[in-house]
């Protein structure tokens, strides 16, 4: 049971203390002619319209402050979120609002939680700050846009005009209240980017029924307010005049049609102002961007992955306050080039904060799921559970927010104001230009005389550059890097890319619908199966990629013949995106060339795979290549670059030089001056060059070789510095159960110069406990007494030799050693032959006369101790009257055991098993017997002998690990650190064997428990006294907490578990999750902040039959707590053991 988002300190109280800390304001336009002095640079928008809404969306505040998120002034004091925006120059605040975001319990689904009683608060507020309210109507439970249009839970199972009727009356319910409440409600959304739906109702007879309720509602509760319709994706050509149009031809009433635009999504402002003005022009409506926003960094703030959190997912501006501030001035100032109807501009969720720092996440989990300031909790699962269902968390908005992390505000808040004066500040660089240039094998390579520089202003200038000279080693196909420094000493790195010539024809696509020498095929055909214009990241090169999807299974092939070529070594790849319900397999063949495959790994949207393979053209130099295909229902693909490129061969070493350049990026850079690193990083690029290129000069190799070596002589350390300790390369091996594990005698030292040497190591007898299947970490000690480490993988050897009677000898007959082969008579038929059933391999044993008869196949086999499984597959038929018996055998030390094979025709296999118990030393004999009549006959193939695991307890031991992992180790001396990690590592090697034992694992408990116990104790970080009494109706219970470091704690969670069957219904002050008897507590916006020596006091309401319990042991923020009876003023007074903070 949660502490939900309708319970604890209301939202109400905590507005009107916000609205105690600053005087009323208003937004009035600056009157100033000319721009002021800011912090950023803003263009004035030109044409500005009088009353043009300046907005923002801040559906989630009051979510964000019951969890503690405080926003601040310029000088960081605390002051109403309202009045902030006011006070930038906002002029709207828009609202969402959903019908019942609450399960049945009253838990909220997250993302604000803004039902209609939470947005008649928050449009109380931003009346109260001079601020009008757009009322954003979603007719969902929670999100609505054009992925999903779900109807709200009680409207389900409506038809289409009873959904229309609960419209009218939900609209007008929510409109009446926000009236009554003295809302300035100037604009109503009926619905949220619509594209698709609205209210559950897809296709326009049925939306305009829906639109028009909405807004025949707003019309009688609002006469003076607009009435807005919401859609999406203007980039898509048509889009926006087929649905204005749709909505002329039913008679949709209506005032504004708005759009959401997203640079990262939705093209070009040039495009968004062109779309919007034909609607304005041809209907007669008022347009407006609803949505907007941009990141101002790639960070996160809370441990939730944002929306935009990739360089490549934001290109369009800077990510920088400056980049965002001008992503806003733009927008306002494409939409006032519609004109008059061009009536506003609103930023989606600018105060969507963190409620806590990534390494609080804990807490922060809490917090979204008490309060639903996350963008879903996991309640919201029940209705969506595709989406918020598998996604729900934090905020996934907060690095496009206008506030940094901890509420203060940003130097783009700002623009609202500034777009009406325009701002200067002082000028400076924010982006120097990255040339991506591409020649043909052959071409000479120029790089370019200037490169773009980019200002805070918006302006650029072609500033001439000088270039490293590395380019003078780029030879033949390949991807190099040449560096240089413009006039004004910016910094820039050029990529070039040398291509071999594709001998695929149209291997890129760009000929468009002219797809030959192409053969495309499909039966049926797939709906789209076809080359495609996408300038996107559909496409890997140029503007065109294949395209293949379908909404039931299909398969397809595309391919051409290559001819012409040379004989001789190429290489073929292909790139392709696509779910992973997509198989995709790239092909080559001829009748004289060694051909091959590979297959695509899929993994979904912009996820290129590249495969690729060498192939061998023969004489006739004609190459058959294609692409097969086959889908499951609903699978896509873009297929894109199929390239086909001559090998080549060099024999040029350089071995030497890629040793060298390997030691130079070894080096400690920062021991070394300035001056020293600049000439070794011009000798190491050039040295890049050389080895990245396919066919490198003797001559080349032999300069820069040479340049590179003087670099690192000549690097110079910095006067005082103390050069560091080496680095000691990790060793990997492998080695089969029961063999020597071969652990070198001396490893690869590094110094911080980068030059290497060879030092003998000795291993930690650690070594010794490994006896199972795993892969473990084994350390040493070098002689120079620096640490080895070496990755021991270590895997069964065969059990059972010629398993599934593969071997051959050396004339290619069946070898059938070392299995015995026995009967008399001897069956006509009884040999190992090749069986197209056969289920492992080509070959099986085969039993058969017109005779009856019997055999036996037996092996001798050599078992370590344990416990095991004996397998066999075998298919047969019983045709004679005698009847058909055979059976799995074994004996172990004498002891016969046998399992009979069920053998009812061919191909229908069977696989009886065997346990077999081994002591050490066993004498064991696995095989296979039987008899049958005249006509009968059997395949055997396929034995397998396994181990088996068996069960053990390493709980205590996991909890050995655990607290040895977790101490403080500058609190302990090396002697007895040394003594915990030769134990920690003997534990780890247990707990990573496949088939560890009871006996190890009790043993590697108690060598950690001792080593533990030696440590002594530490002062506990913070106390806990917890008393509880039962009560008539369950249980009433205090926790106080102290701090007992010297260290403000900001933030802070307390975990617990109860003994009994405890279930917290209250927490004050603060907020809970509870899941089963484990408990988290979260501090309020009141303890926040836990100083040294100080206690904060919370109470606790449950029920419980049982009666409440004692709590053993609290853990603060992850850290174990010392336990009290009560909390005095000394502090330190409890300690914990080992523990550390």
């Amino acid at each position: 049971m949660l502490h939900t988002v309708r319970a604890g300190v209301t939202a109400a109280a905590v507005a009107a203390l916000a609205l105690v800390l600053a005087a009323p304001a208003g937004a009035k336009p600056h009157q100033d002619d000319g721009p002021v002095d800011a912090e950023i640079f803003v263009d004035k928008v030109e044409n500005l319209p009088d009353g043009f809404m300046k907005g923002v969306d801040v559906s989630s505040v009051i979510a964000l402050e019951e969890s503690g998120v405080v926003f601040r002034d310029e000088k960081g004091k605390p002051r109403d979120l309202f009045r902030l925006l006011a006070d930038a120059g906002v002029t709207d605040v828009r609202i969402r609002v959903w019908n019942d975001p609450f399960d049945a319990d009253g838990n909220g689904y997250g993302g604000g939680a803004v039902d209609a009683e939470r947005a008649v608060e928050i449009g109380e507020r931003a009346t109260k700050a001079g601020l009008d309210v757009t009322v954003d109507f979603h007719y969902s439970d929670f999100w609505a846009d054009p992925g999903k249009q779900q109807a709200p839970k009680a409207w389900a199972d409506y038809t289409v005009e009873e959904k229309a009727a609960a419209v009218e009356e939900y609209t007008a319910e929510t409109l009446e209240a926000m009236k009554a409440a003295k809302v300035d409600v100037t604009m109503v959304q009926v619905g949220n980017e619509t594209n698709n739906g609205v209210a559950g109702v897809t296709g326009w007879d049925g939306m305009a029924q829906i639109f028009s309720a909405g807004s025949a509602t707003v019309r009688d509760v609002f006469p003076d307010a607009l009435v807005a319709l919401h859609f999406t994706n203007p980039e898509t050509a048509g889009r926006y005049a087929g649905y204005a149009a749709a909505l002329d031809e039913r008679g949709v009433d209506y005032d504004v049609f708005a759009s959401s635009y997203y640079p990262f999504w939705h093209g070009s402002l040039e495009n968004l102002t062109s779309v919007l003005s034909d609607v304005a022009e041809d209907y007669g409506k008022q347009v407006l961007v609803a949505e907007t926003s941009w990141a101002y960094t790639l960070e996160d703030g809370d441990g939730h992955p944002n929306v935009i959190d990739l360089p490549s997912e934001a290109t369009a501006y800077p990510v920088s306050v400056q980049g965002q501030a001008r992503e806003v001035a733009d927008v306002i100032q494409a939409v006032a080039d519609v004109g008059e109807a061009g009536i506003g501009v609103f930023y989606w969720e600018n105060a969507w904060l963190p409620v806590g720092t990534p390494a609080q996440l804990t807490r922060n989990k809490v917090l979204w799921e008490t309060h639903g300031s996350g963008w879903a909790s996991s309640f919201a699962g029940e209705y969506d559970p595709h989406d918020a269902g598998v996604w729900y968390g934090g905020s996934a908005w907060d690095n496009q927010a206008m506030f940094d992390f901890d509420g203060n505000p940003l130097a783009s808040l700002n623009v609202f104001k500034y777009v009406d004066t325009g701002a200067v500040t002082e000028l400076a660089m924010e982006a120097v230009g990255n040339p991506e240039l591409t020649f043909q094998d052959g071409e000479t390579v120029v790089m370019p005389a200037t490169v773009e520089v980019s200002f805070n202003d918006g302006s650029t200038v072609d500033e001439a550059v000088t270039w490293s000279g590395s380019e003078a080693f780029i030879s033949g196909p390949g991807v190099y890097t040449v560096s240089g420094t413009t006039e004004g000493g910016y910094a820039t790195v050029a990529t070039v890319t040398v291509e071999a010539e594709n001998l695929v024809v149209n291997g890129d696509f760009e000929n468009g619908d002219d797809v030959s020498p192409w053969s495309f095929e499909a039966d049926p055909w797939p709906s789209q199966f076809w080359v495609k214009q996408e300038i996107d990241s559909q496409n890997l090169r140029g503007e065109w990629a294949v395209n293949v999807y379908d909404a039931a299974a299909y398969e397809f092939e595309m391919k051409q013949t290559v001819s012409g070529l040379a004989p001789g070594e190429y290489h073929l790849s292909a790139a392709a995106h696509g779910v992973a319900a997509l198989s995709l397999n790239l092909y080559a063949w001829a009748d004289d060339s060694a051909g091959g495959s590979a297959d695509f790994a899929l993994t979904g949207w912009a996820a290129w795979d590249e495969p690729g393979f060498d192939v061998t053209v023969g004489d006739s130099g004609v190459l058959n290549i294609g692409i097969w295909g086959s889908g499951e229902a609903g699978a896509w693909g873009w297929i894109d670059d199929v390239t086909l490129v001559r090998a080549v061969a060099s024999d040029v070493d350089t071995s030497a030089l890629a040793t060298l350049a390997h030691r130079a990026e070894a080096i400690d850079r920062d021991v070394y001056t300035d001056e020293s690193l600049a000439m070794l990083d011009a000798a190491l690029e050039a040295a890049s060059n050389v080895l990245a290129s396919s066919r490198p000069a003797q001559e080349d190799v032999d300069s820069v070789t040479l340049a590179l070596q003087a670099a690192l002589d000549g690097l110079t350390l910095e006067d005082g510095a103390t050069p560091p300790d080496p680095t000691v390369t990790p060793v990997v091996v492998e080695a089969v159960l029961g063999e020597e594990i071969p652990l070198p005698a001396e490893v690869t030292v590094t110094a911080y110069d980068g030059t290497a040497s060879s030092e003998p190591v000795t291993w930690s007898d650690s070594v010794a406990w490994i006896t199972s299947p795993g892969e473990y970490i084994v350390t040493g000690v070098t002689a120079g007494g620096w640490t080895a480490t070496a990755t021991v993988t270590v895997t069964d050897g065969p059990l059972l030799a010629n398993p599934g009677f593969e071997s051959v000898d050396d004339a290619g007959e069946p070898d059938v050693t070392p299995w015995v082969f026995s009967a008399d008579p001897w069956p006509e038929t009884f040999w190992v032959f090749a069986d197209d059933w056969s289920v492992i391999g080509e070959q099986g044993a085969n039993v058969w006369d017109d005779e009856p008869w019997a055999f036996s196949i037996a092996q001798d086999v050599a078992l370590p101790a344990g416990t095991y499984t004996l397998t066999a597959g075998a298919h047969g038929e019983d045709v004679a009257e005698a009847d058909l018996a055979v059976e799995l055998t074994a004996t172990v030390d004498g002891v016969e055991q046998a399992a009979p094979f069920s053998l009812t025709g061919w191909g229908a296999w069977d696989y009886p098993e065997l346990m077999l118990e081994v002591a050490d030393g066993a004498a064991v004999t696995v095989g296979a017997q039987g008899s049958g009549g005249a006509g009968d006959y059997v395949w055997i193939d396929d034995f397998a002998i396994t181990p088996v695991a068996t069960a053990v307890d390493t709980a205590a031991l996991e909890a050995a690990v655990d607290e040895a992992e977790g101490l403080d180790r500058d609190a302990y001396d090396g002697d007895a650190l040394a003594a915990v990690d030769d134990a920690l590592e003997k534990a780890r090697i247990v707990l990573a064997a496949d088939r560890p034992t009871q006996e190890q694992a009790d043993e590697a408990t108690a060598l950690l428990e001792e080593a533990l116990a030696a440590l002594g104790e530490l002062p506990a970080a913070c106390t806990v006294a917890y008393r509880a009494t039962d009560t008539a109706d369950g249980f009433r219970a205090t926790v106080q907490l102290r701090n007992d470091t010297d260290a403000t704690i900001r933030g802070w969670w307390l975990a617990w578990d109860f003994a009994g069957d405890e279930r917290l219904t209250s927490a004050e002050p603060g907020d809970y999750l509870q899941a089963g008897s484990s408990v988290v507590l979260v501090d309020s916006s009141r303890t926040d902040e836990l100083r040294p020596g100080r206690a904060v006091t919370v109470r606790l309401a449950g029920t419980t039959e049982s009666g409440a319990a004692a709590v053993e042991s609290f853990t603060l923020n992850g850290e174990e707590c010392a336990t009290a009876e009560s909390l005095g003023k000394a502090r330190n007074a409890g300690k914990v053991s080992r523990r550390g903070r």
